[in-house]
């Protein structure tokens, strides 16, 4: 499978203290899911304020690949998929970036009222940005960046 990097490494500050609706409030998007809060998506593994190095894997292919592809292929290359604290402190300090493509959040998987799978996604839509839910069940095409910290 071609891999490529974005070949830059995102430096983060992320407070896994803060509320979803006030990191949401931080980053200043546009338009956003009311699904994504701190009920369905709480924060159990860290605490407090924590310095991140982020970088954002582009799987470049000619084909659609299954988040189950996508997650073996960051594990193979050392990495794990950014959580949604993670995405929220990227969005906030790295706005232009999600114009240029969308960036996922797979280390935050959730299951919606309708028994789908979802991840949090920063999109663009000309110059206005949002965050959204994704099925993961639909796979990503060469448009889409996954957020990842090395293990």
């Amino acid at each position: 499978m071609p891999v490529t990097t974005a070949g830059k490494t995102y430096l983060l500050s992320v407070d896994y203290g803060r509320s979803v609706k006030n990191g949401m409030r931080a980053g200043r998007y546009d338009w956003a899911n009311p699904d994504i809060n701190s009920r369905n998506f709480p924060t159990n593994k860290r605490k407090g304020m924590v310095g991140v190095a982020v970088e954002l894997i582009h799987l470049h292919l000619n084909r659609v690949i299954s988040t189950e592809e996508a997650l073996h292929e960051l594990d193979r290359m050392g990495y794990h998929p950014v959580e949604l604290h993670e995405l929220l402190a990227f969005g906030e300090k790295y706005p232009e970036v999600q114009i240029e493509f969308p960036v996922v959040a797979l280390g935050s998987v959730w299951r919606d009222r309708y028994g789908n799978r979802v991840a949090p996604c920063l999109l663009g839509l000309g110059s206005e940005r949002g965050l959204d839910l994704l099925w993961t069940e639909y796979g990503w095409d060469k448009f889409f960046r996954f957020a990842a910290v090395r293990k």
